[in-house]
């Protein structure tokens, strides 16, 4: 690999560049190095095979194909990464394009003005990726961990360095030259609608434009329900009514396209998309609480009677979508995100959020007071529960059950109720004994089985899973099988597809109900240590000490170099006097004597376990339950992996 120059010559060699385009401006040579400065220095990892460049430069002399390359490049030539056996890659050192970059706008030459060159370019003649830094350039937009950004780094800087119009020029010449992409208009509908004076005329004919191209994708749509929406709070009062109409119009269209898309890989997919596009279900809860508070007193009645119905949908909807899962394991949603769908909720039900007892909102009742519950991020003025409240909801939930013993949504809060309170004060007098919860749960099993909702098979499994050295009274593995089963078949999969499944409750080391430890206890330790990372709170002893160690064994022996190599991602856990196949997460590896722990958990979909490194020497008198004779157990050891890892449990009969 031939290295550009030396920081020390750098300064040299751009004193020797500025000369020569001083005098040969419009050189093919320059124009390749200003394409070259700026992929390296929006694209680092970007490059220009020599062949390409080669093009780029023209025809050399037709006999002998004289000057090469090196010579026609000079004095360019120092600062270019030469790279690459069979196809050379050109390219520079990020922090050189960038000078380079300055140098040659002192020059004149503007950003806008390379990358439209660069853009005109006959891209027949050059390989796929060398379009897709086109696209990468003008529309990929940074994600930082508090936001994504508006726009992609390249078309900021147009835009601050030079003025909004350049951007909107350099956008088009794309929008014409790749005339079935969609990202182009719709980037240039964002640009006119999020500029300091906006234009949502010219906003919506672009967003149009977009649709047109794409017209079965919810994201592409969703500009144009963005454009409607902020519209509607610039608006004058007398078109508040038509403009409300028309973003609400808008967002519909956004949801009925995302139902119809499936994730990746789907066969016969109208569209695809790694995660559930929620920004239509989300821009109605929007607009439906800006309509509210600007409808005329005299219009607002009939729209509270129009849209309560929608509204109190997707209040459900997003109240068990965020409290079962979170965009990834390390990100929440953003803080407004819930304010706004409570906020719409109270003006159209008249009821707060913070009050629903329907199974989600059980679940989510311990969180509150957290700093990291919905509510708090929010800036609600939420408090912790009172063991009293909690006990007042329970004997409430308990008489919706005995006046209709029928009905299996009031059975499941019910006994939920009662495993949240258990959590906050096990010893609370008003607590149903586990037997009678499990004779209320045992009347459902016979009917719809295996046609009932994940929530119902997780109870199931919670009240059945048996104590420390008991036996299994319950098909455990079946009922999963069920959990998962159901998981897919209903919307859960759908809507939670590319997100992270909270674990709602951990195996801890107490007895009856008090044996689930909901997971607001963990993330209120984790608060008080004040730890940052949620990662490590497996690093905290307090943790360890509350929950229950489980056992797991490897489903298959290794025996050959090859299954040494790539063991199989399977191991069973113990549960009583069965066993339950898992699926392991990283890379693991099969050790009999192993220092790692196994914790159990729930998510919606099913049990999960998390494998951990314990904070301090494992003590040889921990309590590992669920197998006979388990020293002589082999264990499940993962190597070079993260702290947690955690594996869904697939129910499964033979392994």
């Amino acid at each position: 690999m031939e290295q550009a120059a030396t920081i020390t010559e750098e300064h040299t060699v751009l004193g020797a560049i500025k000369a020569y385009v001083e005098k040969n401006p419009e050189s093919t040579n320059t124009q390749l190095f200003s394409f070259l400065a700026l992929l390296s220095a929006y694209l680092p990892k970007s490059y220009l095979l020599k062949s390409e460049c080669k093009k780029i430069l023209g025809s050399p002399d037709p006999i002998d194909e004289r000057p090469p390359f090196e010579e026609r490049m000079k004095p360019f030539i120092a600062l270019i990464n030469l790279s690459g056996n069979a196809e050379c890659r050109c390219s520079l050192h990020a922090g050189t394009a960038q000078k380079a970059l300055e140098l040659l706008a002192e020059l004149g030459f503007t950003r806008s003005e390379i990358v439209q060159n660069f853009i005109r370019l006959n891209f027949e003649y050059y390989r796929p990726h060398v379009v897709e830094y086109v696209k990468d350039l003008l529309t990929k937009r940074k994600i930082s961990k508090k936001k994504k950004e508006q726009f992609s780094r390249l078309i900021t800087d147009i835009k601050n360095k030079e003025n909004p119009h350049n951007t909107v020029s350099v956008l088009e010449t794309a929008s014409d030259i790749f005339d079935q992409n969609p990202t182009f208009p719709q980037t240039i509908a964002r640009l006119y609608y999020q500029s300091k004076t906006p234009d949502y005329d010219q906003a919506k004919w672009w967003a149009l434009e977009a649709i047109e191209r794409a017209p079965h994708n919810s994201y592409v749509a969703d500009t144009l329900g963005q454009i409607c929406k902020n519209r509607l709070i610039e608006a004058d009062t007398d078109d508040v009514i038509c403009m409300a109409d028309e973003a609400f119009e808008a967002f519909k269209d956004v949801e009925e396209k995302a139902e119809w898309e499936t994730g990746p890989g789907t066969k016969h997919a109208v569209s695809n998309s790694k995660s559930f596009n929620n920004r239509g279900r989300f821009g109605f809860i929007q607009v439906a609480k800006i309509a509210f508070e600007r409808y005329p007193d005299s219009q607002k009645q009939s729209l509270i009677q129009n849209k309560q119905t929608k509204v109190e949908e997707n209040f459900v909807f997003f109240e068990w979508y965020l409290t079962y899962s979170t965009p990834d394991m390390k990100t929440l949603e953003p803080w407004y995100f819930w304010k706004d769908v409570a906020l719409c909720y109270k003006h159209y039900a008249k009821s707060s959020s913070a009050d629903s007892t329907s199974f989600a909102g059980l679940l989510d009742l311990l969180n509150h007071g957290l700093q990291m519950s919905k509510g708090r991020r929010a800036g609600f003025n939420e408090v912790r529960k009172e063991v009293s409240e909690l006990e007042k909801i329970q004997d409430v939930l308990k008489r919706s059950y005995e006046a209709n013993p029928d009905s299996v949504d009031d059975a499941q809060r019910y006994i939920l109720s009662n495993i949240i309170l258990s959590n906050m004060e096990p010893d609370s007098a008003h607590i149903t004994q586990m037997t009678e919860l499990k004779k209320i749960i045992s009347r459902f099993l016979k009917t719809d089985v295996g046609r009932r909702r994940p929530e119902f098979y997780l109870l199931v499994l919670l009240l059945f899973w048996p104590e420390q050295n008991q036996n299994v009274i319950l098909d455990l593995e079946m009922y999963a099988t069920y959990m998962e089963r159901a998981f897919e078949k209903k919307e859960h999969a759908k809507y939670l597809r590319g997100r992270y499944l909270l674990p709602l409750f951990f195996l801890g080391k107490g007895s009856g109900l008090s044996k689930w430890i909901h997971k607001s206890k963990l993330d209120a330790i984790v608060e008080n240590q004040d730890v940052g990372n949620q990662r490590k709170k497996w690093e905290i002893p307090k943790i360890h000490d509350m929950l229950l160690p489980v056992m797991v064994e490897p489903c298959h022996s290794l025996t050959t170099p090859q299954e040494q190599q790539n063991p199989k991602k399977e191991v069973f856990v113990c549960v009583g006097d069965k066993k339950i196949k898992a699926t392991t997460e990283g890379k693991a590896e099969v050790q009999i004597d192993s220092s790692n722990r196994f914790y159990l958990g729930f998510t919606i979909r099913g049990p999960i376990v998390f494998k951990v490194k314990p904070p301090h020497k494992t003590d040889s008198s921990q309590t590992r339950w669920g197998c006979d004779k388990p020293q002589n157990r082999n264990r499940m050891y993962v190597d070079n992996v993260p702290a947690l890892e955690h594996t869904s449990l697939i129910s499964q009969s033979k392994c």
